[in-house]
């Protein structure tokens, strides 16, 4: 095998592969990355016991040339060594290995000489049965993804849910996330005719994906089998693990009436929270309490035994039901739920004592979140 190639190409997608190699897996082989030349470009291949990511680098990127391929062949290199090298090599790189698994790297007057091992020892990508298959755009799926996949539980008391249902309906696709503390559900329109099917993906496949360096504009194939899901663009391939278990009817726990409705602007009140979450880091439960005053206006507190205590007062754009709130929650939370709201107003739906809250835009219904308040 030799083939010359850029080397800030090259090094980027040699670190994001680098990331997922496992280096505690029952196969040492996992801890590298599989490097294939052929007359087509460059295959790129890392993973670990849940998660493969295969990265295509074809010969030409937008009519200019990346990749020359001098002769075919594959190799699995250890990718913290190699990425730690790439990084530190001045020039486009080129790259060798004979029969015997030696690693010739040059780089300028730079020559070094690394052990590889035998492509054909490192496991092949799964060939799945194709249950279901679907295409969305990327920017998208990657906003929906964000929008819940901070909910999941991060114990592993409850495997199920340290993933992401993602259900697929007639021409939709419902993500939810949940930790029994809060939840985040989010809809979008799909192009889907198929029939309903749900499955839980892994939160650390649907960070890497959120991490894939694709265009706005490109499109995600998306493939469900019994015990794994795919997601396909131009030039990468993920492949992960689903997690098996039932994940809980979360759809009746959103409450469809309320005590008291509120509206305000979200990015005041997101400061306003942020603001309250200062002394965080220094106790226990980073409790914000929230109460309604008279003239229409939200009083924002936290207060810290000897650290101290924040107090402020925002306006309310519009109250429904009884105007009457009195209750805590814990401001980590309330601030990631309204991060993900990306309009100008949020809505807050607030159902009785020591019942959800319910947070979402002011228009449309496809994104809801749901708080449980603290008791104090």
């Amino acid at each position: 095998m030799k083939f010359t190639i850029k080397n800030s190409l090259f090094t980027a997608i040699v670190s994001e592969l680098h990331k997922i190699c496992s280096s505690k897996s029952l196969l040492p082989i996992l801890s590298g990355i599989k490097i294939e030349a052929t007359q087509d470009g460059i295959v790129l291949t890392g993973g670990n016991s849940e998660l493969f990511i295969e990265k295509i680098i074809p010969l030409q990127i937008n009519g200019e040339t990346v990749v020359e391929v001098h002769e075919v062949g594959s190799v699995v290199v250890l990718s913290k060594h190699f990425m730690n090298l790439l990084r530190k090599l001045p020039d486009d790189i080129e790259l060798s290995s004979d029969n015997m698994q030696l690693v010739l790297i040059k780089s300028g007057s730079i020559v070094t000489r690394m052990n590889g091992l035998a492509a054909v020892d490192y496991p092949k990508l799964p060939e799945i049965k194709i249950l279901h298959s679907v295409e969305v755009d990327v920017a998208s799926l990657k906003e929906v993804i964000k929008q819940t996949i901070f909910a999941v539980s991060k114990s592993e008391a409850k495997p199920v849910l340290t993933g992401v249902k993602m259900e697929f309906e007639k021409n939709k696709l419902t993500c939810t996330a949940t930790d029994s503390h809060r939840l985040s559900r989010r809809e979008m329109q799909i192009n889907f005719n198929e029939g309903a099917h749900s499955v839980v993906v892994p939160r650390k496949s649907l960070m890497e994906l959120l991490q894939l360096n694709e265009s706005s504009f490109a499109t995600v194939h998306i493939s469900i089998a019994n015990n794994m899901i795919v997601f396909s663009t131009e030039n990468t391939s993920l492949y992960s693990v689903l997690i098996e278990g039932k994940y809980p009817n979360t759809q009746s726990l959103i409450p469809t009436d309320f005590v008291t409705k509120i509206t305000m602007s979200t990015k005041e009140l997101m400061a306003g929270i942020d603001r309250a979450c200062v002394f965080s880091e220094e106790w226990k439960h980073n409790n914000v309490h929230l109460a309604l005053m008279d003239n229409g206006i939200l009083k924002i507190t936290t207060n810290s035994a000897g650290i101290g205590m924040i107090e402020e007062q925002q306006k309310i754009s519009k109250v429904d039901g009884v105007p009457a709130i009195d209750m805590t929650f814990d401001g980590r939370f309330f601030l990631e739920a309204l991060k993900g709201i990306q309009e100008e107003q949020v809505t807050i739906s607030f159902c009785g004592v020591m019942k959800p809250a319910t947070i979402e835009p002011e228009k449309g219904n496809s994104y809801v979140q749901l708080i449980s308040p603290l008791r104090t």
